[in-house]
């Protein structure tokens, strides 16, 4: 008789310990009453937009002054049941509806511009899902101080969202519609994606750049798109980054200078050449890049040393009556090497001029420099000041593997 109400004793502790485990479903939030946000554009708000701005968080101020610090902020949604599941199928691109829906709002910072919005809205927003942020050179150039500390707070915001900085309206980007995708975020996406696996685009996700920026010795950078009339999207560069504010802008062929600087591969960029002594034009693909950074200090500066390798194939010859031979291909290696220690010092003196430290030549300063470091620099705005003295010698040596298929 004792053992049964022992056991029995036991049976209700388990069932008293268990019983909360079970209730893991209480706050549940079914997909269906979620706002799934897909991509973010952030513009500077034009004279008028304040008359769209709701008093959710505030009073409205007439005061024409305080205003101009309005920003608009885009958001693609996406529309349940009409999310493409894969080729061919789903039945919102068949009967012409779209799968998401673009929504606008205004607000004085990027939250208060997202609860005007959602005074808008039937369903809670939901960020977990984001892909892409759009800022608009404009704001990026005024300063991003405001965006970075809300997406560094937002817990649903992933790490590794793209923000990019568009060339002209964000919102044109945000309501872009390209052929080759129904979900027009999902061709942003893949335009970054596929950048990066070809080797044209360095891994710069939101987390990235937030490290980079966070950094004393470095400076952040995020991809630089432009808008084109059918509406693709080109990478046209790198914009980057002094504190908060966008600075300068490189070409495209410079992120190439930059990942062989940083030894980012795989090599993606290809250089149009004349074959020396004659007016032959040839295609040079980087393949591979290699490259070390030592950093010390020369008359009480910072003096870097940067020796790179990269290697390549000819991929393409004008002039089928031009031959190749071992001597042409040396006398190319070296034109190649010529110019890439010039592009390669202008990129770095471009930078220099403008304060931003990209490829972190500080933070090899920091780890290899302590004593001059915490002597000399100590902060960020001194390194910036610093970067801008800094000398630098830049050696790059080009070995061309492969001439394809035809041996002339």
């Amino acid at each position: 008789m004792i053992n049964l109400w022992q056991n029995l004793i036991k049976q209700i502790l388990v069932f008293v310990l268990v019983a909360p485990l079970l209730t893991g479903c209480w706050d549940r939030l079914e997909i269906e009453d979620r706002a799934v946000v897909l991509a973010i554009g952030i513009d500077k708000a034009k004279p008028g937009d304040e008359k769209e701005s709701s008093n959710a968080t505030h009073i409205l101020n007439q005061d024409p002054e305080a205003n101009k610090g309005l920003i608009r902020i885009t958001v693609q949604i996406a529309v349940p049941g009409r999310i493409p599941l894969g080729a061919g199928s789903g039945s919102g691109s068949s009967s012409g509806e779209k799968p998401v829906w673009v929504l606008t709002s205004v607000g004085y910072t990027i939250d208060d511009a997202l609860l005007n919005l959602q005074q808008q809205l039937a369903d809670r927003l939901f960020f977990g899902h984001l892909r892409v942020i759009v800022i608009s050179e404009a704001v990026a150039k005024k300063g991003i101080e405001n965006e970075n500390d809300f997406f560094r707070r937002q817990p649903q915001v992933r790490r590794t969202v793209w923000m990019v900085v568009s060339k002209g309206n964000a919102a044109d980007i945000i309501k872009a519609n390209p052929q080759l995708e129904r979900v027009p975020t999902l061709y942003l996406l893949a335009t970054l994606e596929h950048s990066r696996e070809r080797g044209t685009l360095p891994n710069i996700f939101l987390g990235v750049f937030l490290s980079a920026n966070s950094a004393k010795g470095q400076a952040g950078m995020l991809p630089y798109l432009e808008l084109k009339k059918e509406s693709n999207i080109e990478l046209a560069g790198m914009a980057y980054f002094k504190n908060d504010k966008m600075v300068g802008v490189t070409t495209a062929l410079q992120i190439g200078h930059y990942m062989a600087i940083k030894q980012i591969n795989p090599g993606g960029y290809s250089v149009l050449q004349k074959m020396p002594g004659s007016k032959t034009l040839v295609i040079f693909k980087s393949t591979h890049r290699k490259s070390r950074i030592t950093t010390t200090i020369k008359n009480g500066n910072v003096h870097t040393i940067i020796k790179c390798q990269i290697e390549g194939d000819l991929t393409e010859k004008s002039n089928k009556k031009v031959f190749i031979t071992k001597e042409n291909l040396k006398k190319l290696e070296e034109k190649i090497q010529e110019d890439a220690n010039v592009g390669f010092g202008k990129l770095i003196q471009q930078t220099q001029k403008d304060g931003s430290d990209i490829f972190g030549f500080g933070e090899y300063v920091r780890a290899t420099q302590p004593a001059y470091w915490n002597k000399e620099i100590k902060t960020e705005e001194s390194w910036q000041n610093q970067y801008k003295e800094m000398s630098f010698d830049v050696t790059v040596h080009v070995k061309i593997r492969r001439i394809g298929t035809k041996t002339n």
